[in-house]
């Protein structure tokens, strides 16, 4: 810790590139301070003491405590609050709200604790910085590079640095990104192929601690699931939304910084289209999964199983192929074909829109698309399987197994 410490600007504050010396004399204006060094004492207690009492003053930084001195930063993260999705709960889909937003799922409060740390740790970028700056250096230059961002966004619901690397702007990343100029801020590096932090952080001709500023969806509910039930197509989603209409037209301004705009347009209109096709896949295994529950042939029903983890079970009685049973499964809940919906919705049908987005080809066709389509296939051919089962069953009219052991006889 003292070793990357000593290595920080906090700790070489005469050793400052210009742009940081300009910020550091912001800094020193807000706090009325002049800063020799940034020390133990200033970040884990009091900014400009010389003591501290451990037992009633030591503390682990939050944003808020980093916002004394990184005024501008901290309110540019905090402003994520404002701008998650529409029709989501406020804040949602942000850093900011990250926390938050793992709590509220309902399956958290029933999954083992040694499980869903591995939820908490990628979470709590909410109450803290160095999730991008890691300790103790806190480097901007570590920051600016896609591998700051890999640790959260990577798997089978979020493969962006998967998707990211080995699309064509990663791989001139990882050829070139060797050479490049980690040192200057975003707005001067002017790298030759975008890095998530160029793309994400760009906001109308500015960059800014705000990620989430242009985000049009989530972690595939409200496209792919919630709107299921409200028959809305994801084009339509977006074309009805003023403000979602407003971040596409964001979007296209990243894109034109090295691209036409028809090519922009174009890109970005097929992602969408491509999102309605997966949505009627996925509606379309919904409705038979919805019409084998209401004909009584799922396997098992849902009265003849363990009930979901509470809070689940109390706010959904009736949930099909919820997002719990991608971390808790008890005696045939989730039946198979439950879970295969499941892996559909909430894993395949995003991440066809994430290769997409990301521009990798095979993230959005063999990855993804053929994956989603096996669950399709898989699904309508269990259902079929189930039809069949309940119909032999019917017309053998099979008396229970201690009657036909006694006929037997």
């Amino acid at each position: 810790m003292v070793k990357a410490w000593e290595e920080s600007s906090h700790a070489n504050l005469d050793k400052l590139q210009d742009y940081q010396k300009g910020k550091l004399a912001e800094i020193e204006k807000n706090i009325g301070k002049k800063l020799i060094k940034v020390g133990c004492i200033d970040c884990h207690g009091k900014i400009g003491s010389e003591k501290l009492n451990h037992e009633k003053e030591l503390v682990m930084p939050s944003p808020a405590h980093c916002g004394e001195c990184h005024k501008q930063e901290f309110l540019e993260f905090e402003s994520e609050k404002q701008y998650g999705i529409p029709d989501w709960k406020p804040g949602r889909e942000s850093h900011a709200k990250a926390y938050d937003a793992n709590l509220d799922v309902d399956v958290w409060a029933a999954v083992d604790k040694n499980i869903v740390q591995g939820c908490d740790m990628c979470h709590n970028i909410q109450h803290k910085c160095d999730s991008c700056h890691t300790r103790h250096a806190f480097k901007a230059s570590e920051s600016r590079r896609p591998e700051a961002c890999q640790t959260c966004h990577n798997g089978p619901d979020h493969p962006d640095i998967e998707y990211y690397k080995d699309s064509k702007h990663g791989s001139i990343y990882f050829i070139e990104g060797k050479n490049w100029d980690w040192n200057k801020p975003l707005k001067d590096a002017q790298y030759i192929s975008p890095t998530c932090q160029s793309c994400h952080m760009y906001y109308k001709g500015r960059y800014s601690h705000n990620l989430v500023r242009k985000a049009i969806m989530g972690e595939g509910d409200v496209l792919f699931y919630d709107n299921i039930f409200k028959g809305i197509k994801p084009t339509d989603y977006i074309k009805n939304s003023k403000e979602l209409t407003s971040r596409r037209e964001a979007w296209i301004e990243v894109c034109v910084q090295c691209h036409s705009p028809r090519f922009s347009r174009d890109y970005l209109d097929s992602m969408d289209k491509a999102s309605d096709s997966i949505f009627q896949y996925v509606s379309d295994a919904y409705a038979t999964i919805k019409s084998l529950y209401e004909e009584g042939m799922l396997s098992p029903m849902p009265e003849n199983r363990p009930k979901s983890p509470a809070p689940v079970m109390e706010k959904y009685p009736d949930l099909l192929g919820g997002f719990f049973g991608e971390f808790w499964a008890k005696n045939g809940n989730p039946s198979k074909i439950e879970k295969d919906f499941l892996y559909m919705w909430e894993n395949d049908a995003f991440l066809v829109r994430k290769g997409l987005a990301h521009m990798n080809p095979n993230g959005f066709t063999y990855i993804s698309w053929s994956n989603l389509l096996k669950k399709y296939v898989d699904i309508q051919s269990e259902a079929n399987t189930l039809r069949r089962l309940a119909a032999l069953e019917k017309k053998a009219k099979l008396k229970p197994v201690k009657a036909r052991k006694k006929d037997n006889k």
